[in-house]
């Protein structure tokens, strides 16, 4: 029995100092927030949808006179109601005049509905937490530039540090990142084209998340590969 118990504890502590060595690297904090920052980029363009197809009942002529959501965002919440579109309340938010102009212009003539003011209200909570999840994000994102630069500081100059993350976080950690061919990590991000590309026979993926850094985006298209 003796030895039974000590070969039990060997192995809870082995299995412990496992545990701790897996998530001890600052690497895994990082790989914990980019997850999260994907997450987070879902629910704000769901909510940002949703909340432009709601107050699109009141007053839908805004939606295709401000398409930038942020901007969208902060007049519905700060304003809401169509009356209170006046150029004192618009202009910390929107910076061109003839885009104001047309605002206050739309605002007094729109076709939308009628709506209460619970119903406006809640337009307006529903833009606060867009907003607010806008805010999380940025500062998520400076968080994990910051972790990025200190604990990958040549890969991150090199792929960015939120493209740099989200390979990392594919690969699981910092020593496997390390040991992976430049082909792997080439394809990282590409997972369900690559499926599709062995089981299906389509056309295999060049790249996954490097598609997105900027010199690939902007390059010729028969030199994207190359890059």
């Amino acid at each position: 029995m003796d030895k039974i118990e000590a070969l039990r504890k060997k192995l809870i502590g082995s299995a412990k100092k496992k545990i701790q060595e897996k998530y001890e690297g600052k690497e895994t904090h990082i790989i914990k927030s980019v997850n999260l920052l994907e997450d987070i980029d879902s629910s704000s363009n769901l909510l940002i949808e949703q909340l432009r197809e709601w107050y699109s009942v009141y007053f839908p002529e805004l939606d295709s006179i401000v398409s930038d959501n942020e901007k969208y965002v902060e007049l519905v919440h700060t304003i809401g109601e169509r009356k209170g579109f006046t150029h004192k309340a618009m202009v910390k938010i929107i910076k061109d005049e003839t885009t104001i102009s047309t605002i206050i212009g739309k605002s007094k003539k729109s076709i939308g509905t009628d709506v209460d003011k619970q119903d406006l209200a809640e337009m307006q909570t529903l833009a606060l937490n867009s907003h607010n999840l806008r805010k999380e994000r940025e500062s998520l994102s400076k968080y994990i530039e910051k972790g990025m630069q200190k604990e990958l500081p040549n890969f991150t100059q090199l792929a960015g540090a939120i493209i740099g993350a989200k390979i990392l976080s594919q690969a699981g950690s910092l020593k496997k990142l390390a040991f992976m061919p430049s082909s792997t990590i080439q394809l990282i991000g590409a997972e369900k084209a690559l499926f599709l590309h062995i089981k299906q026979g389509v056309k295999g993926p060049k790249y996954g998340y490097l598609f997105q850094h900027p010199l690939v985006k902007t390059a010729k298209t028969e030199n994207k590969g190359k890059i």
